[in-house]
Formats: C-alpha cells, structure tokens, sequence
C-alpha cells in the first residue's frame, strides 16, 4: 500500500512545472547530450534503469537529446563533476544530499542520523515547501539543477569487522564513508570513527585493514561483495538513503521547454522503477550475505535510543536544528 502510494506520489510530481526558463524552441537539426555519471558499478539496478531513461528520452525526442551514462566514476572524482556541472557542462550526476549540502547547508539534513525514517517521509517531502526552497537555491546561486530525487536505497547499515550494539561498543570503529559534512557527523555520531575513503577504495580499505568496515545500503554492499571482507552486518539503519540528480542549470535551461520536460519526467518514472526493485529486494540481499557467512545484528537488537540521542550532537555540530524542526513540521514530527 506505502508503495503505491509513493508511485501516485511521484507520478503526480511528474505533472508539475518544475522545468524552469523553458522558453526555447528545438532546431529541426539541433542535437543535445548529457554526459551523465556515478559511482555505481554497470550491474548495479541504478545504472541498469539510467540505460532505460537514456532509452527513453531518445525515443520521445527522436534521438535529438541523447543521455550518454558512465558508471564507476568514469568521469572522474564527484567534487570536481559537480563543479564542472556549476560552470555550465554538459554533465549530469547522481550525488546525494550531503554533498549537495556543501552548497547549501541545509540539504545536508537529509542525511543526518536518523532524520527520515522510512518511504512514507519521503513520500511526503515531494511537497515539501521547505526542499522546494533548497532546490531553488541551488539553481540560483551554485547553477545546480535538480532533475530528480525519486530514486531510493533504502537504509544504510554498518558492515563491519568491530561490531557493537551500541554507541559505546562502536566507539573504536573506523568506518568508511564519503567526504561530506553530513556524512561524517552521521557515522561520528554512531560511536565510531568516520574515514573518507574514495567508493572504488573501499573494498580494498576493509581488506587492507585501512578501517574496519564501511556503511552501505544492502544492495550496494551485495554488489561490492563487502561480505568477502567484512563479517558483520549491524543493521542500524542510520540514514534512508534517496539520491539527487542534478545538471547544470546553464545547459538546463538552453534546452528546449519540451525537452526539459521529457529529461525530468523520464529520469523520474525510472528512478520509480529502480526504488521498487530495490526496496523489494533489501531482505533478499541481506539473507545472500548472511548466506555468505556474515553475522547478522538486527535492528532491534541494538540500543536504538541511544543511537538516536547519540545522533542529536550531529545536528547542532553542523548548525542544522533549524532545518531539523522546519522539515519536522512539514512531516507533523
């Protein structure tokens, strides 16, 4: 039921002007490309229906706007793709709220611990005045647009050779996770020790004893085959995990109006294809692990309250009560 309501949810969203400046008439002759890019392997479910967007929008604009997709950070490091994004290429990325959070502050609260807990908040962010804010900030002042955020992982988790069930018995972890404010406060504010590694260098981190383990959804986890070097699965469910995908506003809004249209409402119904399939299959994934000789800790056998008020300093390291309480409200938690 929670899931049909978030396909009505987002298919609604792909009806609304969001397609900003769209003024622009197509040549008969006139040609597009966006290079778009992440950090996900080919066989990862993401890249499979980012294939099938591309698919997509050629065939509704006949082959005149061409979405060319590279995956495993083929075109390099995410800092530096997102800036060229800013000075007005034509690239697009899958990046997150934390990084975008480095832009604007307060998109990194999609990410701290435990702030969304489930499909049924982000059901409810996709009216959220708040967020529409954000978007539009990023757009005006750092040339980021953003195409869509309807594509869902579901919670992260801890793998990890130093398990704990409580902040307290994390407190000597070093775990992997990205170079964002909102990243590091969250897994600090687990007990443990975030360390920035590169998501290509993670495998080898863990076997290499570089840290002790790394936080990834389930599915990603399985594709990294984290379970060959990492013997447990601590299922704190830290962070639900939607990802943003965003281009450059510049090259956005030199598209013709129709275009830009097709680009948002393709790149959503895909995104609604590879959260389901994802969500669906987190249990799955999770029991080939275990399967694969992982020990598992489940969610309720941890000290969730004192994670959860573990989580709080996170929040006002970063300044971001505000944004907490702003969104909250909108949510009515």
């Amino acid at each position: 039921m929670k899931k049909s309501i978030l396909i009505m949810a987002l298919a609604a969203l792909l009806l609304m002007p969001v397609f900003a400046q769209g003024t622009v008439e197509a040549k008969p002759d006139q040609e597009y490309v966006l290079r778009f890019g992440h950090v996900l392997t080919p066989e990862d479910t993401f890249n499979k229906q980012y294939l099938e967007w591309s698919k997509a929008v050629a065939a509704r604009t006949n082959g005149k706007l061409k979405i060319e997709v590279y995956p495993s950070a083929q075109l390099g490091v995410e800092e530096d793709v997102l800036e060229q994004i800013r000075l007005g290429s034509n690239v697009g990325w899958q990046t997150d709220p934390a990084r975008l959070g480095n832009y604007v502050k307060e998109w990194g609260i999609l990410y701290m611990p435990f702030f969304l807990g489930g499909i049924d908040d982000v059901e409810k962010l996709l009216d959220s005045k708040v967020v529409k804010g954000w978007v539009d900030q990023l757009e005006k002042q750092h040339q980021i647009k953003v195409v869509s955020y309807a594509w869902v992982q579901g919670f992260r988790n801890i793998f990890t050779n130093k398990p704990g069930k409580s902040p307290a018995e994390l407190r000597n972890s070093l775990i992997r996770t990205a170079n964002a404010p909102a990243w590091l406060a969250t897994v600090n504010s687990l007990g443990s020790k975030a360390v920035a590694l590169a998501y290509g260098e993670l495998y080898n981190g863990i076997q290499t004893k570089v840290v002790d383990g790394c936080e990834l959804p389930y599915a990603a986890a399985k594709q990294l085959k984290v379970y060959e070097v990492a013997d447990y699965i601590v299922e704190t469910q830290h962070i639900f995990q939607l990802n943003v995908m965003v281009v450059s506003a510049a090259w956005f809004n030199k598209l013709p109006a129709d275009y830009q249209q097709i680009l948002i409402e393709e790149c959503n119904k895909a995104g609604l294809v590879a959260s389901n399939i994802l969500l669906k299959n987190a249990e799955a994934d999770r029991q080939f692990m275990i399967d694969q000789g992982m020990t598992y800790i489940p969610h309720s056998d941890l000290d969730v309250a004192a994670f959860k008020a573990s989580g709080e300093a996170a929040y006002k390291a970063l300044g971001l009560d505000a944004a907490k309480a702003a969104v909250y409200a909108e949510l009515g938690k």
